[in-house]
């Protein structure tokens, strides 16, 4: 018996070879991600080089209505986040937290104030060990208010013209104030890392957890992934050609359809 399946094979290689060379991420670090099964919108996005989906909206806890402007003390920030779930109706994503930090040493923590991102504390961190750092100077492109050689650079003007230049597919980051991290200032436990995206600043000299900051979430890893729309509609075109090509078959053979499938088995 042989099973003649070449114009399907064929109409499927095609469809892959077109999927495989189109399907690109649209920023070499941040993709696009949907969590609710509408592929028109855009719910968060997935960071590849921290592997962690942050939320598009910076202040989803106004947004969604948890709060009233999305300001929450430390304790709150960190519930909020752990309880926030999301489905599309397929999968759920419920593994939410606050960015993170670790020392930019790789080993311990340094305190000290710096403006060129060699300790914890201070401007211009660009170490993926802070997922705020990283995201404000390396994702966003933003500048500090002081640079390297301690100058005070200008970008920051006043509390509505700030050092936030670039938001990038972000909406809602807030530029006054700070964000939480979910990390507790170890000297000092009653005080909190947080980030400014005001200046591009770390620290928690002045954050204590009782004071009311912005909250973003993440997700380790990547969740929600979907395919651009381009190489989406590729896909409906390469699997058109699957129906094109049994159809062409299945007319050469003489037989009529009668709805048993494309694949014809004719005995050898």
């Amino acid at each position: 018996m042989t099973m003649r399946t070449r114009p399907i094979a064929t109409g499927l290689m095609i469809a892959v070879i077109l999927v495989s060379t189109l399907v690109k991420p649209a920023d070499a670090a941040l993709q696009g991600r949907d969590l609710d099964g509408n592929l028109a919108t855009i719910e968060a996005y997935y960071d590849t080089v921290l592997d962690i989906t942050w939320l598009a909206d910076a202040n989803y806890a106004q947004t969604s209505g948890y709060d009233a402007d999305g300001r929450m003390n430390w304790a709150t920030a960190n519930t909020w986040a752990a309880d926030l779930s999301f489905t599309d109706g397929v999968d759920v994503y419920d593994d939410w937290r606050l960015p993170t930090l670790a020392p930019v040493n790789g080993i311990s923590f340094n305190y000290n104030q710096s403006v060129n991102g060699s300790t914890d504390n201070g401007w211009n961190i660009t170490s993926p060990n802070s997922e705020m750092a990283y995201m404000y100077y390396v994702n966003l492109g933003n500048p500090a208010f002081y640079t390297v050689t301690l100058q005070v650079s200008g970008c920051y003007v006043n509390a509505s013209d700030t050092c936030l230049d670039n938001v990038g597919p972000f909406s809602h980051i807030q530029a006054s104030l700070g964000y939480w991290t979910n990390l507790e200032y170890a000297p000092f436990p009653i005080n909190a890392w947080a980030f400014g995206m005001g200046d591009g600043s770390q620290g928690a000299g002045t954050a204590r957890k009782t004071i009311e900051l912005w909250a973003w979430a993440v997700s380790p890893g990547d969740v929600g992934a979907v395919p651009e729309a381009d190489a989406f509609a590729m896909l409906l075109a390469g699997l058109g050609l699957l129906g094109m090509a049994a159809r062409r078959r299945k007319g050469r053979s003489g037989h009529s359809s009668d709805g048993r499938g494309a694949i014809e088995f004719h005995s050898a």
